[in-house]
Order: C-alpha cells, then sequence, then structure tokens
C-alpha cells in the first residue's frame, strides 16, 4: 500500500469520525459514500470501526499507551516507513488503537491489510436482546408479482428498463404493472430510485406506493410511514407526496416526511428549496423554508424552526433523543428493534438526552436511557415491559 492509499484511508477515518460525531459536510459525505459503494470490504470496515464493543474495549487499553499517541507522529510512520515496517508497527499497535479518534486510522489500514478470506465475526446477541434494523423490505407490483428484496443490498432502481438493484443486478421487469409498492417492515430499512431519478430512503415500518411510469405534469406517490426525499428538480412536472391527512408538493429539494399512522402528529421538515403543505381537513397551507417544519395534527397545521440535524439523525445511522419524550423515544425503538412497549403501572413521560448509534443492540440503547425511577425488561416474546421502580407509583396499568 503506497503513501497515496494510506492517505485516502486516513482521510476516509477522519470523515468517519466527524460523521459520529454529527459535523460532516455534505461534500465529504459523497466522497464517504462514494468509498463505501466501491467494495463490499469497504462496507465491512466502516462497520468494524463503529462497532460499539471494539471502541470500548479499545478505549480501555488505550488508557496504558503512552507512545505514538499523537496523529501526526502515527500518520507520519505509515506514510514513509517501508511497507514491512509498516506491517509490524500496525500489528504492534493494533490492541491500543480499536476506539481512540487519534487513531482510528490505524484500525482501517490493519484490517484492510487481513486476509480478506478471513470471515467477519458476526454480531452476538443474548437471548433476550435484539439487533437494529437490516436492509430488508418487499416490492408489491399492481399485477400482483412479490418480491422480497436482497439483504445484501440497500438500495433498488425502478425505470422504463425494470426494477434492478443498484449494482445493475434486475429484480423483475415491469411488463403490464402501472404502479409498485415497496414496503420495510419494522425492524426493515431500504432506499429506492424512482423512475424520475428521485432518492427515497425509507424508515423501518414504511410503505412508499408509486407509478411505474409518472404523469407529464406531476409525479405522485403515497407514503405511510417515515421518509427521506431528495427530489429531482423539474420544473414544469411537480412532486407530491400524499399522506393520510396531508399533501407535500415540491419542484426538486431535500425533505424529511414523518408520517406514521400510530402517531398523533405528521412532521415535514425542509431540508432545502421550498415546500408547499396542505392539511386535508381545512384545507391549511403553510410553506417552509430551510430549517423549517411543519406539525399537522389532523386539525391543525403549523410551522416552527428546528434543528434540521436532530430531525433527520436516523438518515445517517443516529439516535438522537434530546429533549424527547418517554413515549416518542420508545416509538422510535419499537419501529427500528421490532419490539412491542408495554407501560406497566403509572409510568412518568420522563424526557432524554443525547443518542448513539442505530447499528446498537437493543440493550445498549437502554443502558444509554437507564432512569432510577424506570426499568425495562424484554421478554422472550418481543415485548418490552417499562416500569416504575418506586412503588408508591404503582396504581395501575396503562
Amino acid at each position: 500500500m503506497d503513501s497515496k492509499e494510506v492517505e485516502k484511508l486516513i482521510r476516509i477515518s477522519s470523515l468517519v469520525l466527524h460523521e459520529m460525531r454529527g459535523t460532516l459536510s455534505d461534500g465529504d459525505r459523497l466522497f464517504l459514500e462514494s468509498w463505501l459503494k466501491e467494495s463490499a470490504m469497504n462496507k465491512q470496515i466502516y462497520q468494524r470501526c463503529l462497532d460499539e464493543a471494539q471502541q470500548r474495549d479499545g478505549y480501555a487499553s488505550l488508557q496504558h499507551f503512552e507512545k505514538q499517541r499523537n496523529f501526526e507522529s502515527i500518520k507520519a510512520k505509515l506514510s514513509f516507513h517501508s511497507s514491512k515496517k509498516r506491517s509490524g508497527l500496525l500489528k504492534r499497535l493494533w490492541p491500543y488503537v480499536a476506539a481512540a479518534s487519534v487513531v482510528l486510522a490505524l484500525s482501517v489500514v490493519w484490517y484492510w491489510n487481513q486476509d480478506n478470506s478471513r470471515p467477519v465475526q458476526t454480531q452476538r446477541v443474548a437471548v433476550n436482546d435484539r439487533l437494529p434494523a437490516s436492509h430488508q423490505a418487499i416490492i408489491t407490483l399492481s399485477d400482483g408479482r412479490q418480491y422480497a428484496l436482497n439483504g445484501g443490498e440497500k438500495q433498488v432502481v425502478i425505470d422504463g428498463n425494470g426494477i434492478r438493484y443498484d449494482d445493475g443486478h434486475e429484480v423483475a421487469s415491469i411488463n403490464a404493472a402501472v404502479s409498485a409498492r415497496i414496503e420495510t417492515p419494522r425492524g426493515g430499512t431500504y432506499e429506492v430510485t424512482l423512475p424520475d431519478g428521485t432518492l427515497v430512503k425509507l424508515n423501518a415500518g414504511t410503505i412508499l406506493s408509486y407509478p411505474t411510469v409518472f404523469a407529464k405534469d406531476r409525479r405522485e406517490v403515497s407514503l405511510r410511514g417515515e421518509a427521506y426525499f431528495e427530489v429531482k428538480k423539474r420544473k414544469d412536472q411537480p412532486f407530491i407526496v400524499h399522506t393520510q391527512n396531508q399533501q407535500v408538493q415540491v419542484l426538486g429539494t431535500h425533505f424529511n416526511l414523518n408520517a406514521y399512522q400510530t402517531a398523533t402528529e405528521t412532521k415535514t421538515t425542509l431540508l432545502e428549496g421550498k415546500v408547499e403543505v396542505k392539511e386535508l381537513i381545512k384545507g391549511q397551507k403553510v410553506t417552509l423554508l430551510p430549517g423549517d417544519q411543519s406539525v399537522n395534527t389532523g386539525t391543525e397545521l403549523t410551522k416552527h424552526p428546528v434543528n434540521v440535524q436532530q430531525e433527520i439523525a436516523w438518515v445517517y445511522g443516529k439516535f438522537n433523543f434530546d429533549g424527547k419524550s418517554l413515549r416518542q423515544v420508545m416509538d422510535e425503538l419499537s419501529q427500528w428493534y421490532a419490539i412491542d412497549v408495554v407501560y406497566k403501572g403509572d409510568v412518568p413521560d420522563v424526557s432524554f438526552f443525547g443518542g448513539t448509534f442505530r447499528t446498537s443492540k437493543l440493550s445498549t440503547i437502554l443502558k444509554i436511557l437507564k432512569d432510577q425511577d424506570l426499568s425495562y425488561h424484554l421478554t422472550g416474546d418481543g415485548k418490552l415491559i417499562i416500569e416504575n421502580n418506586n412503588p408508591k407509583a404503582q396504581k395501575g396499568g396503562q
């Protein structure tokens, strides 16, 4: 591996760090996503960097690490040592570099240089635990054909040539089908590129319905659940998203739409461009500019400024719990981990702060959310029992 390759890996490591901190720029995100698409090995390296157990163990070991702490010093050794010396250095340093930000680049380079035939360890999970959502979805065509999408992929493309994975492998031909529906179950997520080139990222428990060919004067889709849209701009062909109690109309923009039927509100958050939101009962309308969010209660439509990065944290693989109530947090976890939440007794609706990666196991999330007055217990049949530890609060079920 020459110095240019090492420099590239160091840059990738830096981008991963920025992503973990929520400070990754749009341009750098494109570079990182491009690198991830280059090979399956890159994706494995990326997941290894985010593995919580390795980060924790590496951090513990790092407490004893007194040499080579300075990133520039390590970078210099990687760039200018001979390949033989560099390989030896990496092997000696590996026990200390699994987690710390200064040496994250080393974990990437070390893994890159290992035998590619070595199987990647699968994440272990306790009997009463839940792994995070994976790439899974089902496409149903209007002629009745149905296809379970490959979990090894994460995106499908639909156009006049049929339905295929992002790498070009065909899922199905369109034939006489005039519409399609892609559905992610609870515990599933997927992406779809629509006939006009619009990218839609589907959160868990979401259904997106769309025509196989858009009309000349408009592009219409229907959503139930949550999705992030990157709409291709077409001046004379507005893009319209229908939900149970509203419609969103854009020409070309990036926005997030949270329209779970189990929620009491439908939220539309704008990142770029301009959006018009119309609720369907009274016909109220609001226009959103970047940084705005509309809230539709079913009877009233309002808008206000929000922290966009917090609202779309899920798009970048994160949970953000800042200011969210217990029930709001549990609604998210219920979809992502495919669990049913049961509140036992008089449980206070406490608020939480902070967040973590959505690649964590449920048990890890519950540790983060741990409250001295609340206990969490996951049953074997996928029910998360939440109860108040204070006996005086036990006044009956909810």
